[in-house]
């Protein structure tokens, strides 16, 4: 199987303005650079489950409040699921 990609929306930088954090002061505390942050923060780096789960602890968030699918993809997501269990059928 190959890669998997995905089109994920971040609200990290939200978070780590409520938690009066910086990205530098973030990124040290989750174990990342600065740019990783800001990276994760524009949209342009899907972290690892384990940075996702540290940054969630750090920023005092669930990690599903932190990074979620666009509607677009997860309604895709749904569609194929329903489709394959009609087949299945």
């Amino acid at each position: 199987m190959g890669r998997v990609t995905a089109d994920v929306r971040s609200d990290v930088a939200t978070a780590r303005r409520r938690v009066r954090l910086t990205q530098q002061r973030l990124g040290a505390l989750v174990g990342v650079s600065r740019q990783t942050v800001v990276e994760i923060e524009a949209g342009g780096y899907n972290p690892s489950t384990a940075v996702a789960l540290r940054l969630a602890v750090v920023l005092d968030t669930p990690v599903d409040q932190l990074f979620s699918l666009t509607e677009d993809e997860a309604s895709e997501l749904r569609a194929r699921r329903d489709d394959r269990r009609s087949g299945d059928r």
